[in-house]
């Protein structure tokens, strides 16, 4: 191994957990995950039609409320089920990447 291969890093002692490295998510890590945002673009459809059927409901266009409405109902289930089958993606991902052990560099003899 050389040290082209990437860095080196001591194996810890006795298989000690590693404190130095927070497993939790960094802050704003969903939103850099740009594989949610078709599902936020449909909520965000699905909020400005909803407020156009409230509009069209005061103005009295009963029957163009009722077609908007469910077609905001409609983007909402849409949007919300993007988000969440991307979610169980990423977990389901996470937890391969947990089940198998890394490679980890060793510190080669002599140093």
């Amino acid at each position: 191994m050389t040290a082209d291969d990437g860095p080196w890093e001591i194996p810890p002692i006795d298989n000690a957990p590693d404190i130095a490295r927070d497993p939790a998510p960094a802050p704003g890590a969903t939103m850099a995950d740009t594989r949610n945002w078709p599902g936020y673009g449909l909520l965000l459809v699905a909020a400005a039609v909803a407020i156009a059927a409230a509009v069209l409901a005061g103005w009295g266009f009963a029957q163009l409320s009722a077609v908007a409405a469910i077609i905001a109902a409609v983007f909402l289930v849409i949007g919300v089920g993007l988000i969440v089958l991307e979610q169980v993606r990423a977990r389901a991902q996470a937890r391969e990447h947990t089940e198998q052990p890394a490679e980890r560099a060793t510190v080669p003899p002599g140093y």
